[in-house]
């Protein structure tokens, strides 16, 4: 299994509630059709800060998604209210605390 996580901060101007709802149509409209994609989360910093927290099955399943969201209107849209999200893959050594 791997872990893709997205830190990120809002664009100026870009409120909570309008990045919730681009997500959960983010969620519905792509994301929940995707083969490989075992999890999605969403999480908020005190400081203000977002994380976008992917699990896949494995390494193929994260380029097939990425590839999908190039043409992918909905992902974009999602995409745009980020300022510079950062990306990072971690293959997961432990999942047995769950």
């Amino acid at each position: 299994m791997h872990v893709v996580f997205a830190p990120g901060r809002l664009k100026e101007g870009i409120t909570e509630a309008t990045m919730l709802a681009a997500s959960q149509r983010f969620q519905r409209e792509f994301v929940d059709h995707q083969v490989g994609i075992v999890r999605r989360v969403l999480v908020a910093a005190a400081d203000g800060g977002y994380a976008d927290i992917v699990f896949f099955t494995d390494e193929a399943a994260i380029a097939a998604v990425i590839a999908a969201e190039q043409a992918s209107a909905v992902s974009h849209e999602f995409m745009a209210l980020w300022d510079d999200p950062q990306v990072a893959i971690y293959r997961v050594l432990d999942g047995s605390h769950e």
